[in-house]
């Protein structure tokens, strides 16, 4: 399972990080939108995104836009990551598979992306 975080905070993409790789999976980050589309583009594989919304560049409601528009990068599934109240609402609104509030609970977390381990897709 490889995970792209997508969080402008060097401190929680860190920690996300490396949460994920102690748990098995194959882990890395982009710390705004612009650079998340610039690592998917140039090939690097990912089975999911976890998606902060709220990040100078390029916020994750624009990559969201930007990556619905490619075809080679839009069946990749998403779950937001926001302190904001309205999460699962916002996630809906963007057609993300999930959404987790923060601060992140780690169980929570590996939870959730244990439903895309596999095949890498939103489970039916």
């Amino acid at each position: 399972m490889k995970v792209l975080v997508v969080e402008d905070d060097e401190a929680i993409a860190e920690a996300l990080v490396s949460l994920l790789e102690e748990a098995g999976h194959h882990a890395s980050h982009a710390r705004d939108g612009r650079r998340a589309l610039e690592k998917l583009r140039t090939g690097e594989r990912t089975n999911l995104i976890l998606l902060d919304m709220t990040m100078p560049v390029m916020s994750g409601w624009r990559f969201r836009e930007e990556q619905m528009r490619d075809a080679a990068l839009a069946g990749i599934p998403v779950v937001v990551c926001t302190a904001d109240v309205l999460a699962a609402e916002k996630a809906r609104e963007i057609g993300a598979a999930g959404w987790l509030r923060k601060p992140l609970d780690p169980e929570r977390l590996l939870e959730v992306i244990g439903r895309f381990c596999g095949s890498g897709r939103a489970p039916s």
